[in-house]
């Protein structure tokens, strides 16, 4: 399909059908990831697993993250989002398929696991296709459209994979492959529609090799240049803790909640409502991150998300509800507004985000996979998430301390 020139992309009213294109394919890799939490009890009763082993299932996919993510960013740059998005929702696809095809632990941490290899094209490449067709501010509201297309779609698994796919079908099993169909008009919708556009290089000085370098040599010395400047070195701080705090609280909650007494059912519903309304601060809260000030709303997206999650860990009742739909509008903004303040450092730029968000998932994926386990392990030890919650609160609240230095420019980078 044909390339647009490069002169009007921005101005062109397609970047709109992309933004769409691109909130259905995240909206996708929501559903995936939301297909198993809920059938947690499910699953580990059938395959006679551990809840640890539950855990190391729940995070498989992020531990393969660590190892994808930036040779994957690099491959995102150079075909461009079109055929790597596509290539990423066919792997993400057969990943849920061989979900339900799992036979024990190991099986199913392998097809849970390969999603580590299509995931991470999407996380990569959404940035990516905001960076290049957006520009200054109004890259703030389009991060946040794109971003609740997980939450939507992880929601809507939530919601009705135990309360209504699994009383039609009468197993877990066949959850993968009744997701698996929308997964696959998503995929014919991607190739059908999207379109991929030429992206200038800005290759500043000597500080960058040239972008075709496909060496190994070429790849590591983009990276350690990347990772020599600052704000690279402070953002993928936050977002190994940020990813261990939502990874962690988002595949255990409805667990946590059951701990307090619900059903199965009830857990699984008020899961759905609390990350649909988490959706909302998605959508309006980084457009409010603007640029130069972005640092300070992260600053108190941060401090909120500490104390709710103690919430969690500690109230019950409405309290809980209430600290339970407060922690997910936090917490959803924090990755597209680190992403934000990423594409706009100095040195980055349109060109080279796949590789920057590349390493951003790389370090993001330690902490996804650390906080599934961590619960798990929790659960496995002492009976109860509380002490692995608490856990997550506090080092969440530590990242406070880090926060001064961030800089910020007012000037537009692209």
């Amino acid at each position: 399909m044909r390339k647009l020139p490069e002169a009007p992309q921005r101005k062109s009213h397609y970047k709109w059908v992309m933004l769409a294109l691109t909130w259905l394919v995240y909206a996708s890799f929501g559903v995936i990831t939301g297909t198993i939490p809920p059938l947690v009890e499910l699953i580990v009763q059938d395959l006679r697993m551990t809840y640890s082993q539950m855990g190391l299932v729940l995070g498989a996919w992020q531990l393969v993250y660590i190892g994808t993510a930036y040779p994957l960013g690099v491959l995102v740059d150079r075909l461009g989002v079109r055929r790597s998005l596509g290539l990423g929702i066919v792997v993400m696809l057969l990943s849920l398929v061989l979900r339900g095809l799992a036979g024990d632990f190991f099986t199913l941490f392998v097809a849970v696991a390969l999603f580590g290899v299509g995931g991470p094209i999407i996380s990569i490449g959404a940035p990516k296709v905001v960076s290049v067709w957006f520009q200054g501010n109004q890259r703030g509201l389009a991060a946040g459209v794109y971003a609740t297309g997980p939450l939507i779609g992880m929601s809507f698994a939530l919601a009705t994979a135990s309360s209504v796919v699994v009383p039609l079908v009468g197993t877990w099993r066949e959850v993968s492959l009744v997701y698996g169909v929308l997964v696959l008009l998503v995929l014919l919708a991607w190739w059908g529609f999207s379109r991929d556009i030429d992206v200038p290089h800005e290759n500043q000085g000597s500080e960058f090799p040239d972008e075709r370098d496909c060496s190994l040599e070429g790849h590591r010395s983009t990276s350690l240049n990347l990772l020599r400047i600052s704000n690279v070195q402070i953002v993928l701080i936050f977002a190994v803790v940020t990813f261990l705090l939502n990874h962690g609280l988002n595949n255990w909650t409805p667990t946590l909640l059951r701990e307090g007494g619900m059903t199965l059912m009830q857990a699984g519903y008020w899961t759905a409502a609390a990350t649909t309304i988490g959706a909302l601060g998605v959508l309006l809260i980084p457009n409010l991150a603007r640029q130069g000030y972005r640092k300070w709303l992260l600053g108190a997206l941060i401090a909120v998300s500490s104390l709710t999650t103690v919430g969690l860990a500690s109230l019950s009742g409405l309290s809980l509800l209430s600290s339970l739909m407060a922690s997910y509008i936090v917490r959803g903004p924090l990755m597209p507004v680190l992403t934000l303040v990423l594409m706009e450092t100095r040195g980055i730029g349109a060109a080279r985000i796949g590789a920057a968000s590349g390493l951003f998932f790389t370090a993001a994926e330690i902490g996804g996979f650390g906080g599934p386990l961590l619960l798990g392990l929790s659960r496995e030890w002492t009976g109860s998430l509380t002490m692995g919650v608490v856990v997550l609160g506090v080092l969440t609240a530590g990242l406070l301390l880090l926060l001064p230095l961030i800089r910020e420019t007012r000037e537009r980078v692209v």
